[in-house]
């Protein structure tokens, strides 16, 4: 089995051609959403606002970015997943296994 690492160097050279263009569209939108929650968090925080609205926003950005992840583990079995299955890729189970029980 190969090193965690020679898998990931070989999965970043392929990585700007794996992501389908209109989920790259979306995830950007998504996380550009979240910075700017993210942003108003620290307001509030400087702002002293109530602990409790504090922490709502704070579980809106962690939903917002369950929501990228998602997408990108479609995008990974749709697209990486599938790509290496069909040109024989023995190591992509393995690697498939890794990022299951990493990203669940």
């Amino acid at each position: 089995m190969a090193s965690d690492t020679s898998r990931d160097v070989t999965a970043a050279s392929r990585a700007p051609e794996m992501i389908d263009p209109a989920v790259a569209r979306d995830v950007v939108s998504r996380l550009a959403k979240a910075s700017g929650q993210v942003d108003g968090i620290a307001r509030m925080v400087n702002d002293g606002r109530y602990c409790v609205d504090v922490l709502t926003q704070i579980t809106a950005v962690q939903k917002a970015l369950d929501g990228v992840s998602r997408l990108m583990m479609r995008n990974y079995l749709e697209r990486c997943v599938s790509q290496a299955i069909e040109n024989g890729d023995p190591l992509i189970y393995d690697e498939l296994m890794r990022v299951i029980f990493k990203y669940r």
